[in-house]
């Protein structure tokens, strides 16, 4: 079981698999790389896949950290295994880490496939993302009570009403019982970091190829979001998969990996 003790002494956990180029996968807010098994699957015929857990999330020891150490910690870990040059995929919250790890190797980066992820996540003047700033606060402030039920309130949130209907839902549900809980002060010091960053200025800079794949009922990245995202970007694809919530990867696995395999063989 692979760990990685950083330069500041904190314990990644990640794990690796498969053969050819490597591709990093970047969970978001209170999951973990396991969340991502079904990709792994998928693409470790022919690509070799590294799948980390955040801090406090998973099996991932946990302190304070930001963007920039999130991202500078990666880079050790990349370091470490050899790897050069990769691309990345990333979820949600993770997508803020992988803007700040190509800010510091963009040379490094060959694709950046998002899902479910915007550069803010925070309303804002003329930004009409999905997460209202109070929403995020009083989030917080639930964690402090019952922990366990209100992560499941949250999990759910994230899920269309079909979806959460569905039986690959109950099995989701089921997987994620039996994993660690993620540590309640690391989901406390994400959402602070959500409503904070700001990494707008990022996305119009980048010239590596970039994905964009979004579920159309997903509250947290409207399609009004998703349009100026467009209007912000280079060289970038958008995939919209009809009827999906912010978890699209999770509960229509087939699509989602046939449009990520695509965008990273193209």
């Amino acid at each position: 079981m692979p760990f990685f003790k950083t330069h500041r002494g904190l314990d990644w956990h990640y794990e690796i698999s498969g053969a050819g180029e490597p591709i990093v996968m970047v969970h978001g807010l209170g999951a973990s790389g396991y969340i991502w098994q079904a990709q792994k699957d998928f693409l470790q015929t022919d690509f070799q896949v590294l799948t980390l857990d955040l801090p406090g999330h998973g099996q991932s020891s946990w302190m304070p950290v930001t963007l920039t150490e999130m991202a500078h910690d990666i880079r050790q870990i990349l370091n470490s295994l050899g790897i050069s040059q990769f691309s990345l995929v990333a979820s949600s919250l993770g997508g803020l880490v992988a803007l700040e790890l190509y800010r510091m190797i963009p040379q490094d980066i060959m694709r950046l496939s998002m899902v479910g992820s915007i550069p803010k996540f925070a309303r804002g003047p003329n930004y009409p993302a999905g997460l209202d700033i109070e929403r995020i606060r009083t989030l917080s402030h639930q964690f402090d009570g019952e922990y366990a039920s209100i992560l499941e309130i949250f999990f759910r949130s994230l899920f269309t009403m079909k979806e959460r209907e569905s039986e690959r839902f109950k099995l989701l549900k089921a997987m994620l019982q039996n994993s660690p809980l993620p540590r309640r002060e690391a989901l406390k010091h994400f959402l602070d970091i959500l409503e904070k960053a700001d990494l707008r200025d990022r996305i119009a800079s980048m010239i590596c190829p970039l994905q964009f794949i979004t579920g159309t009922e997903d509250y947290i990245c409207p399609r009004v979001i998703m349009d100026w995202v467009a209007g912000h970007t280079h060289n970038a694809r958008f995939d919209f998969m009809e009827g999906c919530g912010h978890l699209p990867f999770l509960v229509e696995a087939k699509e989602y990996n046939r449009l990520l395999e695509d965008f990273l063989l193209n």
